[in-house]
């Protein structure tokens, strides 16, 4: 699958990708932004495993595309939670861009697509995305993206001995 962005193309993630992947991530920006990164190459190539082998499900729970500009890994956007149960019409978008890449409109860009590609393969009436309210970045892509914000998630994730506030963004259709 390859889906072509201005100065950018979108195609599956694969195993290859997994050093770039792994590096990427681990930006101090990047680390504050996620959950969770993989804390060396072992854990990145497992995640790109458990994320290659879900690509090849009828019903994937999502579907991963690393943003290639010129040949080279630039970052990754995926598209997640896709055939719950009871929530079939609803999915998630989440994504990351190496520091060289930043404030170019690549990730705004790849953003856009995947929400429109989403939308119409899996017929989805509702698409989410969150990112902590001190990420001014990730929150000016979302909204330049065409996603509204719904509200503030308080005290919602807990990281590094802190409590952080979420904010929840959607696209509906």
């Amino acid at each position: 699958m390859i889906i072509k962005g201005k100065g950018f193309v979108l195609r599956h993630i694969k195993m290859s990708d997994a050093q770039r992947y792994f590096e990427i991530q681990q930006d101090k920006a990047t680390k504050r932004g996620f959950s969770t990164v993989p804390r060396n190459l072992t854990e990145a190539k497992k995640e790109l495993r458990e994320k290659v082998s879900d690509l090849k499900k009828k019903k994937p729970f999502g579907e991963s595309f690393a943003i290639e500009v010129n040949g080279e890994f630039a970052g990754f956007v995926d598209l997640c939670h896709l055939n719950k149960e009871r929530h079939e019409h609803e999915g998630s978008v989440s994504y990351c861009i190496g520091k060289e890449f930043r404030g170019k409109g690549i990730t705004t860009a790849a953003v856009r697509l995947i929400v429109k590609y989403g939308l119409k393969k899996y017929k989805l009436k509702r698409m989410e995305a969150r990112c902590r309210t001190f990420n001014k970045a990730s929150a000016r892509v979302l909204k330049k993206a065409g996603f509204k914000l719904e509200g503030i998630l308080r005290k919602s994730h807990f990281q590094n001995g802190a409590y952080q506030d979420n904010m929840i963004w959607a696209i509906v259709k």
